[in-house]
């Protein structure tokens, strides 16, 4: 898979997690569904049957009663279609697979053991994107000759940015800002804004610390602040800590 569609996959993975986190927050553990019991195969009770009967039916009559049962048995499985074809969820039109909705909190599991579940899935599903900016950071601090005082000015734009993302968002969450109860779209618009305003002000910095044949340098490479600050923040470490 391209660099780009790993990253793709990460943000996605990224906006579904805070989307099934917000949706929950407001929300009761859910009790755990009843489960009704299932009647055994038929294929062993057709063998029972067929055993039974052996002695008081010629062994031809037997493997020919068998034989109509499996074509019948595997008729119907023909016509209910693939098992599982109609699992998952239906999600503005779309049917999601079945598999993704493991994703999801399962019945009964409460905040933190979702948290506990999915936290080494996005750090793994992660680990490759970090990789992947350090490298294109060390490339770009070579093409642009980077001195120890502006790769330093870097990390620091990057550290004030993440915390100050991250206090907008906890002071959102506990002010009741995104409250699903009263969630409103345009506070929603009102956060991303703040928030771009946060990620614009930490790029303005480091841009600050570039001479002017850097900037031109950074122009024409593919690094990029937004990108890094996304990729190699240790989100998990503040998630560790709800």
């Amino acid at each position: 898979m391209s660099a780009r569609r790993w990253r793709t996959a990460c943000l996605v993975l990224g906006a579904m997690c805070l989307v099934l986190l917000w949706r929950d927050c407001g929300q009761a553990p859910v009790e755990p569904r009843a489960v009704a019991e299932c009647a055994g195969p038929r294929v062993g009770s057709r063998a029972v049957r067929v055993a039974s009967g052996a002695s008081a039916r010629p062994a031809g009559a037997a493997e020919a009663e068998a034989e109509a049962e499996a074509e019948a048995e595997a008729e119907a499985e023909v016509a209910a279609g693939p098992a599982g074809a109609d699992d998952g969820m239906m999600l503005y039109g779309v049917r999601l697979p079945g598999w993704a909705m493991w994703l999801a909190p399962h019945p009964g599991e409460d905040l933190r053991a979702y948290r506990d579940r999915m936290l080494p899935v996005a750090v793994a599903a992660i680990a490759p994107q970090r990789t992947r900016v350090a490298r294109s950071r060390d490339s770009f601090a070579q093409v642009a000759q980077l001195d120890a005082r502006q790769r330093a000015e870097l990390d620091a734009a990057v550290d004030e940015t993440a915390t100050a993302l991250q206090e907008r968002v906890m002071n959102a969450a506990l002010g009741g800002e995104l409250a699903p109860a009263t969630f409103k779209p345009m506070a929603g618009a009102e956060m991303a804004r703040d928030l771009l305003d946060i990620v614009g002000r930490g790029n303005r910095r480091f841009l600050a610390a570039l001479r002017t044949e850097q900037r031109a340098a950074l122009a024409r490479h593919p690094f990029d602040f937004g990108d890094y600050l996304v990729f190699s923040t240790r989100w998990e470490e503040a998630v560790k800590l709800l």
